[in-house]
């Protein structure tokens, strides 16, 4: 095997090669990405989608002003959603939880396949990348649905701990929650309005930094289900990413930025000139599908990134070990003993 040589990568090395291996192998990743998530995102959209009141190709708003035909594009999103309660409650508790549990862990899997080929300098092969993921298929199923369970508990969690502490503060000012509601009452509207942003803020960054912490340790359950073939993957994880949370933290801001700039950046485009449509509904379709294999790819490269550091580290502690081991041993040995 010709393995290119690997050093860790900073956060920039790591996306500037990210988008290295989307750009040369963009057919592969593309794709993967419409075989396993193109299916459930159109499923998504004819389930949440009116098509009945929604135009194939551009929204009308001839003879309105600029100001006007934008409003209507963007606010005719609001009523193209569908008003049956049966859709919206199979793509609730069907088509969403599938999406999950199975198209994303086969979608990453196959990303880490095609990116270990691509870091071996193998040849990128999408067929057995696709098969290698399937033959993982159940454990990968029962790892994300045990992550899963373990995101809505700390997540929950954190959310009552942090609403107990603010009533706990609430109570210990002398006042009550219906204070804050009463007419009458002599508190301060403008302050309120201060404790409330103040605190949402607080919730917002308690949010990414506590359950946070937890998710990004154990997130990387699924390389290690699909590659070592023993557990959930979950201790593992936490024991890979043991001293690179900020690292992984900064990986996650700058990924979810740069994927914000560029979703949101073409969405607006796309509104702006089709407005609500079901051309348009469709462009986003394919527009997910190219922006998925990126982030999977960041995920694959993170992940060999960690291995590089943890075997790095492994292979440190045992050379430090055995200089100890050396170090002690003439002081162990009998006296005369090197004379022998």
């Amino acid at each position: 095997m010709n393995q290119m040589p690997m050093t860790p990568m900073g956060v920039g090395k790591l996306l500037d090669k990210s988008f290295n291996v989307y750009r040369q192998h963009f057919g592969a990743y593309f794709f993967l990405a419409l075989i396993w998530f193109g299916p459930f995102l159109l499923l998504q959209q004819l389930l949440l989608v009116d098509l009945s009141s929604v135009p194939l190709l551009m929204q009308d708003t001839e003879g309105l002003e600029f100001w006007e035909s934008m409003g209507e594009k963007f606010g005719g999103q609001e009523e193209m959603v569908t008003q049956n309660v049966g859709l919206l409650l199979l793509y609730v508790f069907l088509v969403a939880p599938l999406t999950m549990v199975v198209a994303y862990p086969q979608l990453i899997a196959g990303a880490t396949l095609l990116t270990k080929s691509v870091w071996e300098q193998q040849t990128v092969d999408l067929k057995a990348a696709l098969k290698g993921a399937l033959g993982r298929f159940w454990p990968l199923v029962g790892s994300t649905l045990v992550y899963g369970l373990l995101m809505l508990a700390v997540t929950f969690g954190f959310a009552l701990v942090f609403l107990f502490i603010g009533f706990l503060l609430v109570m210990a000012t002398g006042n009550s929650i219906d204070t804050f509601f009463d007419s009458g009452s002599e508190f301060n509207p403008f302050l309120f309005i201060i404790v409330f942003l103040f605190g949402y803020i607080l919730f917002l960054i308690g949010m990414l930094l506590v359950p946070g912490y937890f998710l990004l340790r154990w997130s990387f359950y699924l390389p290690l289900v699909l590659f070592e073939k023993g557990g959930v993957g979950i201790g593992k994880s936490w024991h890979l990413t043991k001293g690179n949370f900020w690292r992984l933290f900064a990986i996650f801001i700058v990924l979810s930025l740069l994927y914000s700039i560029f979703s949101g950046g073409i969405q607006v485009a796309i509104m702006g000139i089709l407005g609500t449509s079901i051309i348009s509904q469709i462009i986003m379709v394919v527009l997910s599908c190219l922006l998925m294999p990126w982030i999977a790819i960041v995920y694959a490269l993170a992940y060999f990134d960690l291995r590089v550091r943890k075997d790095g580290t492994d292979l440190q502690e045992l050379m430090n070990r055995q200089l100890e081991q050396a170090a002690d041993r003439p002081s162990t040995q009998e006296p005369g003993a090197a004379h022998e």
